[in-house]
């Protein structure tokens, strides 16, 4: 940053700090100073409080007024915290949640700048809550995230550098300034406001009617709110703690818990006009601070009390050095007020998507038997913040068909076969005769063998001489009835293993299947088993209405019924039969996520 001027004529400077939120600050110039021209809308001023540095501000509001005195112009400023108001989280963001410590989403949050001006530097707390966001201004999403915490916080950060730091502590606990009467008290006056005190406190988040959440199922008493230890002391004082913007139920019951500790009791709130004379003592027990413990001292009153320093303000640090107003109370000014002041100036309130109740019904049937059952799938949209209504209704009819018969066209069957013949190590057969006696005889000029007849020759006539080697010659003589005996043999015959191939063809001639149309009805099955998810629903009975299915869904690692997943339900008669259905689902969706098609 670049200095553009020092405003040596500037008068009426003073300034307000507030415990956890923008500080403020004025002063003045003579309509006449040339440094005017120089505060700008939205340009910084950097004001010191004698030779101590109380922070950087920017200019906002101008006021241009006359008086006794001259003409002047006034300018109001803000803390530069309040550039955090300059960007928004555009739509919708979720942030946060286990294994997410509160530092993670100050980091988130604070990424979300267009221009980084500010980074987070230390926090002292590591509570694990999910946030949900939307068009949210970054000062806004900032604040919300210490509404869960249940013991005090501090914001504190330094601008002397840039970037600008900012952190989040736990403040002192034991007092470090004492303000007494007749030493630096001038006067005090103590409010103790009831209006604001809550016993028992409501918490309702995201969505509508039976469908907006409440903490029914975080709370260890499982009731829908929550009751402050001080009931007994003040009674039955109720109030609806509402934060649209928050979805997780642990997260809104920890923000409700901490709204109640702020208002179980009356604010008591002691409004001090005293003297800052740390200029002159330099005694740190004289020094009021924002968030520090003080301790008032005012005997006749009969004060003694120890609270926090919630606001600090110094009317006039020229005119009167030592003047300053203290407010000091038990508990800040209501938390839900100050979140919805910061809602009411951006209108983020309503531009919260808040979901919408859908009904919608499924309807199936068919044909089933034990070994095939009807299936009905159910999907479950991720979106789905709560599951109001999910029944079943179903009907028993007689198995059904629609025809008898259908037509067969012309069919051939052909290609190669074998038919086998086969002996192991091949085959052997063995043939027997026994002795027989047969006889040589001579008919019709012809030889012939016969069987037991009488005498016979070979074509020589008896007494026919025959030549024989050497020039000799024999006479031949017929033969006389003789025989010749065969002896008993056998043959045998090898046969190995082999096989026949044939080729064949088997012709279908055309023909025709007469086909009856119609509606043909089966048996009714006598009683069934129904299963959601693989859970086996009692009774069998063959028809139902309006039967709640919720208890059989699978369920997540936190006992919900499972999102972004088909959900399967199957009805398997005792015999062949027909299911009719309908699953009927009441849910409220999210009007988040998704495109724009």
């Amino acid at each position: 940053m670049q200095l553009m001027a020092y405003l040596q004529n500037a008068f009426g400077i003073g300034y307000e700090e507030r415990l956890n939120e923008v500080w403020s600050a004025s002063f003045s110039l003579p309509a006449d100073d040339d440094k005017n021209a120089e505060c700008l809308p939205l340009r910084y001023v950097e004001i010191f409080d004698g030779e101590e540095r109380v922070d950087l501000f920017r200019i906002m509001p101008t006021k241009t007024q006359r008086s006794y005195d001259g003409k002047t112009i006034t300018y109001s400023c803000e803390h530069v915290l309040a550039t955090l108001m300059d960007d928004i989280m555009f739509q919708y963001h979720q942030v946060g949640g286990a294994g997410f410590p509160i530092s993670s989403v100050i980091q988130y949050i604070l990424s979300k700048q267009s221009t980084p001006r500010w980074e987070f530097d230390a926090c002292e707390f590591d509570d694990e809550f999910e946030y949900n966001y939307e068009n949210d201004n970054l000062i806004s999403a900032l604040f919300a995230v210490t509404e869960p915490l249940e013991s005090d916080y501090m914001w504190t950060w330094d601008t002397s550098t840039t970037p600008w730091t900012l952190n989040l502590v736990r403040p002192e606990t034991q007092p470090s300034a004492w303000i007494r009467y007749g030493k630096n008290l001038e006067g005090i006056t103590v409010d103790e406001d009831p209006t604001q005190l809550i016993t028992r406190i409501y918490p309702l988040g995201y969505g509508e009617g039976v469908n907006q959440l409440n903490i029914v199922d975080v709370n260890p008493t499982g009731l829908p709110y929550i009751d402050a230890d001080t009931i007994g002391e003040y009674g039955v004082i109720a109030y609806p703690y509402v934060d649209l913007s928050i979805d997780n139920a642990a997260t809104l019951y920890a923000a409700a818990k901490s709204v109640l500790e702020q208002m179980k009791r009356p604010r008591r709130t002691y409004s001090v006009e005293g003297l800052e004379l740390y200029r002159l003592t330099s005694d740190p027990i004289d020094k009021f601070r924002t968030g520090a413990m003080v301790r008032i001292i005012d005997e006749e009153l009969g004060i003694d009390i120890i609270d926090r320093v919630q606001v600090r303000g110094r009317p006039d640090i020229e005119g009167a050095p030592g003047d300053v107003k203290l407010e000091i109370a038990n508990k800040a000014d209501s938390q839900a007020t100050d979140t919805n002041k910061l809602a009411s100036r951006q209108r983020i309130s309503e531009t919260y998507a808040q979901g919408a109740t859908n009904i919608d019904t499924q309807n199936f049937a068919d044909n089933c038997d034990p070994d095939h059952p009807a299936v009905l799938q159910v999907y479950v949209p991720e979106g789905t913040a709560r599951i109001n209504k999910l029944s079943l209704m179903y009907e028993t009819e007689a198995f059904r068909a629609f025809s008898k018969a259908i037509a067969a066209a012309p069919a051939t069957t052909s290609g190669p076969s074998s038919i086998e013949t086969t002996e192991n190590g091949g085959a052997s057969i063995n043939t027997n005769t026994g002795q027989q006696l047969w006889n040589i005889d001579y008919n019709y000029g012809l030889p012939e063998v016969s069987e037991r007849t009488g005498g016979h020759n070979h074509g020589i006539a008896p007494g026919t001489q025959l030549s024989t080697p050497g020039g000799g010659y024999v006479t031949f003589v017929g033969a006389d009835n003789h025989s010749h005996g065969l002896v008993s043999h056998q043959h045998v015959f090898d046969i190995p293993a082999h096989y026949h191939e044939m080729e064949h063809t088997h012709e279908i001639p055309e023909h025709t299947h007469e086909i009856e149309y119609g509606i043909f009805e089966g048996p009714i099955p006598s009683a069934l088993t129904i299963t959601v998810d693989g859970n086996t629903m009692p009774g069998g009975s063959t028809s139902g209405a309006d039967i709640d299915i919720i208890p059989y869904l699978s369920k997540d690692a936190n006992g919900r019924v499972q999102r972004g997943v088909w959900h399967e339900i199957k009805i398997a008669p005792d015999s062949l039969g027909r299911i009719v259905a309908s699953v009927v689902m009441q849910l409220f969706v999210q009007s988040r996520g998704g495109g724009d098609y």
